[in-house]
């Protein structure tokens, strides 16, 4: 019990279950309970729950597809023959069914591209350090079998330049290795619980430095700004096409149910961006009517700005 526990606070406080959890609401905030669902449905050899929670990942996202074709395979190697077919094979239907939608509708994902070259090569490592950190480094006692976790590395390690940088805490593609990271701690921790306590204390530790929230010292929730949240509310009742600026998307995001707001394309280089983080503590306590507002402050989507 000791163990499991360690495992779901480490789990709990990573920054990057955190940075997920906080940011924008997607489809792939599903994949870690599912995955954890489906790994334990697997473990006890239960085909039918292991097989509903494969068909809910493969209607979550279409790169569930190619992972669970993978995991399939390896079930039927060396764990459960029958159920590893049937997940490999229900992947292969989805992903078929993918396709061919795809295809009728004349559609395309949009996704990156790929290439057997690592783009920025020093920050996509310290993602991976950082992702294990906050686990102790407990998956790397598995050894070789590391490798089982191969494409989900793959999706992040080969990707070309993308409108921004995939393998960072909280963006979406991130939850299958979280996911799989999770359950490789709690296979390790099982079988060594000399992992309890320092897997505990190294997700502390990441918490509180390489936190992508607002979970992190020196910094504060952000500023309830009424304003602006009355102006971009004006805007679901637009009878004009309105082109919202990249970098106020939390505007669009609020008049996204009026079909005539549109957020512009994005455009490397482009100004305007808001802080990511509130630093002002005075600031943060006015405005929930403690103290006086700090002189010379204004709001830029939430967060304390000074005017200079």
């Amino acid at each position: 019990m000791r163990a499991a526990a360690a495992v779901a606070i480490a789990y709990l406080l990573s920054p990057f279950t955190q940075g997920l959890a906080y940011g924008n609401f997607v489809e792939n905030v599903f994949v870690p309970i599912l995955a954890i669902c489906g790994a334990i449905a697997a473990r006890r050899r239960a085909l039918v729950p292991a097989l509903l929670a494969a068909q809910a990942l493969l209607g979550l996202k279409e790169d569930e597809a190619l992972f669970l074709v993978w995991f399939g395979v390896a079930c039927a190697l060396w764990w459960d023959r029958r159920m590893g077919l049937a997940i490999a094979a229900l992947a292969v239907l989805n992903g078929a069914g993918f396709a061919l939608a795809e295809r009728l509708h004349g559609a395309h994902p949009s996704l990156p591209s790929y290439a057997l070259t690592i783009d920025d090569p020093l920050s996509k490592l310290l993602f991976f350090a950082a992702l294990l950190a906050s686990f102790a480094f407990a998956p790397l006692w598995l050894g070789r079998s590391l490798l089982l976790g191969a494409p989900l590395a793959a999706e992040l390690l080969f990707n070309r330049p993308w409108a921004y940088q995939i393998a960072r805490i909280g963006t979406h593609w991130t939850a299958p290795l979280l996911a799989g990271t999770a359950i490789a701690a709690a296979y390790v921790i099982a079988r060594r619980p000399k992992f309890a306590l320092p897997i505990v204390v190294c997700a502390v530790i990441c918490a509180l430095t390489i936190n992508d929230t607002a979970l992190k010292p020196g910094r504060w929730p952000y500023v309830v700004d009424r304003a602006a949240y009355a102006a971009a509310t004006t805007l679901r009742e637009s009878t004009q096409r309105v082109v919202v600026p990249r970098h106020a998307e939390g505007v669009y995001v609020v008049a996204a149910s009026n079909p005539k707001v549109v957020l512009a394309r994005y455009r490397p280089g482009e100004s305007g961006y808001c802080p990511a983080y509130n630093t002002n503590a005075r600031a943060f306590f006015a405005s929930i009517g403690i103290g006086s507002w700090p002189a010379g402050i204004t709001l830029c989507g939430g967060v304390p700005l000074s005017r200079r």
